[in-house]
């Protein structure tokens, strides 16, 4: 007896085991009764069934069965409308369908939700030897409605033969047949689909008739046309592609929007890593106790997803209680730059039960250092018992920490053969080593963790392109390039021999030479580096775009870029030959673009409200933007200045300009002041060290970037002024979210800027100026000069209070507080 039959398929999922234990014993009470029999004595006899479900059958389930039954109703009146061709299901449609279920609870709930609905079906499906084929048709269906698609279609590769196309369709309903059929080779020429399966790129092609690299459109023969395209290609976590979904709109509705595409591209990857998830897991089945960790593990992770370090402190957590270590710690690998990195570390504390992880600082360290490094570079993973014991492991941790390292398990995590992580344990509670089962259960557990950080990267990774998408898009509808009557006017400028004195001195003043500002520069090239150095075209052309890319705010604009660069040129002419010339073009070229595109808010500014910079540069946020800036004109046609250069030396002038640019981060400025500090007080300073002369040169950089303090008096006033401006614009946008600024940012606290000028010069300015006159005593006027206005602030301050003057009747005077906040950036 089936009981299909009674309630048909779309109500038999929800039905309850213990229900249908009694049914099944009501049902064949009698001998002799078949299916056909039951239901015509059901029809004539209704009350019977009412009164079984009344006495036997929850609330709750009854419920779910009407929704379940109305939503296969909307479901198959879809297929109708999407594939006439395709027999619509009917009572016997196969079992598991998720068309209705799946659909409509990402209709209703958000995409964790979906993503553990998926899971779960999935997880079922493949229990029970789920044929995958099926399987991604039914998700292809659910991906179909959730985008609001007319029809879709399903193709698997090298099915029908190699290097083919083969459309799938589920033939046969009441019998599950499939079919596959021939669809075109896989190339660029014919299909949407082969072209995808060809360069396995997602596309959104909103008239797909108009489109040349697909002659042959989508291939098929509809009775309505089909205009937008949504493709997709089927790659598993293995990097295997094996088939393409492609979902369809008719002529004349909407095309398909990133949204859509957002939506379709992520459920189908996330059912994928699930599947993959899923079949790892089959091979756990004789550890049934790992295997339940796992699977608990697995949807904590996706439930973080979005989240990395929530993610990352999951796994150490797991990890933790997994093989029952002390600390844990876990490293993510950049390869570019070999090295390890992690901001996220075990403090050995607990606190409702669970380990503490403080947030700090990133920190990196060489991948060719200690045990992580080894398990990096080789993929193999470490069981040390004794660490002080075995000769790579790197005794100063212990030392700066105060922490005793006994034992030592180290795993690398591994996705598609590259090592993207290292997970290290120490010191087994029990106070034994690590052993061979920890070895085994470690293993597989790094599998999850690949899976789980491959996917928040790759979630990530379309973050960023979104961001830099629509950052350039801004950037393009804001800038341009110099024209060739400003670039060829530059060629023929000349300066008068009273400013090429002029430009010698500290404290000259650009102001008054507005329309001279690029010749300075080229003249400052020129003096420093000899005219020959760089081709004068390409200067002309590179200094007049970098003009074109500052914004016309108050204070971080073209005016401080040629400023901050005169500065820098009179410390090299103070100290010719301790830099080479390879230094002086990154150094004058740094100064001169380090506020490249600045707009006028400060780093902290952009993150708080999440400005798309800040989710593409999380730390230095507005250096890194100026730096990549300076890159981008660099690689316009004609103005790469730097052309004449080997490969190498290109390589090392970009690094220079990139650290000099990121060093006008005030943040930095501190540390690398106490570093400076220290090594002189201890006669260690080496000017031909690289590390220590990379110090000297960001202390360069911070002292040219504040070097309005330098000026004279009257030119430091009206610089304050510009400076506060720009502050108060951003002060008032907080005001207007209803958000109170500090007091800097405060245009009603405008009496409080004398004493904030004169601690800002007491805790910044005065020892940075101090430092660099001890390293180079040429720039002392620097020193002098920034000492004599702040006795000019101090008399501000003594003579108010003196007369008793109200601070709101102060002239809009301004300067940044001991913040470290970088209000200069």
């Amino acid at each position: 007896m089936r009981f299909s039959a009674l309630c048909g398929p779309s109500l038999l999922p929800p039905l309850m085991e213990e229900n249908k234990t009694t049914l099944a014993k009501l049902l064949y009470r009698r001998k002799g009764l078949t299916d056909e029999k039951v239901k015509t004595y059901l029809s004539l006899h209704t009350h019977v069934l009412e009164e079984f479900v009344a006495d036997s059958v929850d609330v709750e389930t009854v419920e779910k069965w009407l929704m379940r039954k109305h939503s296969r109703q909307e479901g198959e009146t879809l297929l109708k409308l999407a594939s006439p061709s395709i027999e619509a299901p009917g009572t016997e449609f196969y079992e598991g369908d998720i068309l209705s279920k799946e659909t409509n609870r990402y209709l209703e709930s958000n995409v964790q939700a979906v993503v553990y609905e998926l899971n779960s079906y999935l997880e079922q499906r493949l229990d029970v030897g789920g044929d995958n084929k099926l399987l991604l048709y039914e998700l292809s269906n659910v991906i179909k409605t959730a985008t609001t698609a007319d029809t879709f279609e399903l193709y698997f590769v090298g099915e029908c033969n190699k290097q083919s196309l083969c459309l799938f369709t589920p033939m046969g309903l009441k019998d599950k047949q499939q079919r596959l059929i021939p669809a075109g080779q896989v190339g660029y020429g014919t299909t949407i689909a082969s072209y995808v399966a060809k360069f396995r790129k997602t596309l959104l092609i909103e008239d797909i008739a108009g489109d040349k690299r697909f002659p042959k459109g989508t291939g098929l023969d509809s009775a309505t046309p089909i205009q937008s395209v949504l493709c997709i290609p089927i790659i598993t976590a293995g990097d295997e592609l094996i088939g393409v979904l492609e979902l369809h709109r008719y002529l004349g509705k909407d095309p398909f929007d990133a949204n859509q595409q957002k939506v379709a591209t992520a459920n189908l990857a996330w059912a994928l890593v699930a599947i993959h998830q899923i079949q790892v897991s089959k091979g756990l089945a004789k550890q049934t106790e790992l295997n339940d960790f796992l699977l608990d593990v697995s949807k904590t992770y996706f439930d973080n997803i979005l989240a990395i370090d929530s993610l990352l402190e999951n796994i150490m957590i797991n990890a933790k209680s997994l093989v029952n270590a002390d600390r844990c710690a876990l490293f993510q690998v950049d390869h570019n730059k070999r090295e390890l990195y992690s901001d996220l570390f075990d403090i050995g504390e607990v606190k409702e039960g669970k380990p503490v992880f403080k947030k700090t600082k990133e920190i990196r360290f060489s991948i060719e250092k200690g045990i992580a490094g080894q398990v990096a570079r080789t993929g193999e993973f470490l069981n040390i018992p004794d660490a002080y014991a075995d000769p790579r492991f790197n005794r100063e941790v212990d030392l700066y920490t105060g922490y005793t390292t006994r034992s030592i398990l180290c795993m690398p995590i591994i996705s598609r053969g590259i090592v993207i992580g290292v997970i290290q344990m120490l010191n087994k509670m029990s106070g034994n080593a690590f052993t061979q089962t920890d070895e085994k259960n470690f293993k597989m557990f790094a599998v999850f963790c690949a899976l789980a950080l491959h996917c928040a990267n790759m979630y990530h990774k379309i973050q960023q392109s979104e961001c830099i998408y629509r950052v350039t898009m801004e950037k393009l509808a804001y800038h341009s390039v110099c024209s060739s009557e400003e670039w060829q006017g530059l060629m023929k400028s000349t300066l008068p021999k009273s400013i090429c004195k002029e430009i010698e001195q500290f404290h000259f003043d650009i102001s008054p030479y507005e329309d001279l500002w690029p010749t300075i520069f080229v003249y400052m090239i020129h003096s420093s580096c000899g005219k020959d150095s760089i081709d004068l075209e390409k200067l002309c052309r590179f200094t007049m775009s970098v003009r074109k890319n500052y914004r016309r705010v108050p204070y971080h604009n073209w005016k401080h870029a040629v400023t901050v660069a005169h500065c820098m040129y009179t410390i090299l002419q103070s100290v010719q030959g301790t830099f080479s010339e390879l230094e002086r073009k990154g150094l004058l070229v740094a100064c001169l673009c380090h506020d490249l595109d600045h707009r006028g808010y400060t780093n902290s500014y952009l993150q708080k409200f999440d400005h798309p910079l800040a989710a593409l540069y999380s730390t230095s946020t507005m250096e890194q933007h100026h730096f990549s800036q300076t890159v981008a004109i660099l690689q316009l046609e004609g103005h790469n200045i730097f052309a004449n250069l080997t490969a190498d030396e290109y390589e090392h002038l970009l690094e220079i300009i990139r650290k000099a640019i990121i060093a006008t981060d005030l943040a930095l400025y501190f540390g690398n002041r106490k570093q400076l500090s220290d090594l002189l007080q201890a006669g260690g300073l080496n000017i031909n060290n690289q590390a220590h002369r990379d110090r000297v040169i960001g202390l360069m950089m911070t002292a040219c970037d504040l070097c309005s303090v330098t000026k004279f008096w009257p030119v430091t006033k009206a610089t304050t002024n510009d400076i506060y401006a720009e502050f108060w614009g951003e002060g008032d946008e907080m005001k207007k979210m209803g958000i109170q600024p500090m007091p800097m940012m405060d245009r009603e606290k405008n009496d409080e800027i004398p004493e904030s000028q004169v601690s800002f010069y007491n805790a910044v300015a005065l020892p940075c100026y101090r430092i660099l006159a001890e390293i180079f005593p040429a720039s002392i006027l620097l020193l002098k000069y920034c000492r004599d206005n702040l006795v000019q602030w101090e008399k501000v301050v003594q003579s108010r209070d003196a007369s008793g003057t109200t601070r709101n009747q102060t002239a809009p005077l301004k300067i940044s507080p001991v913040k470290i906040e970088n209000p200069w950036n």
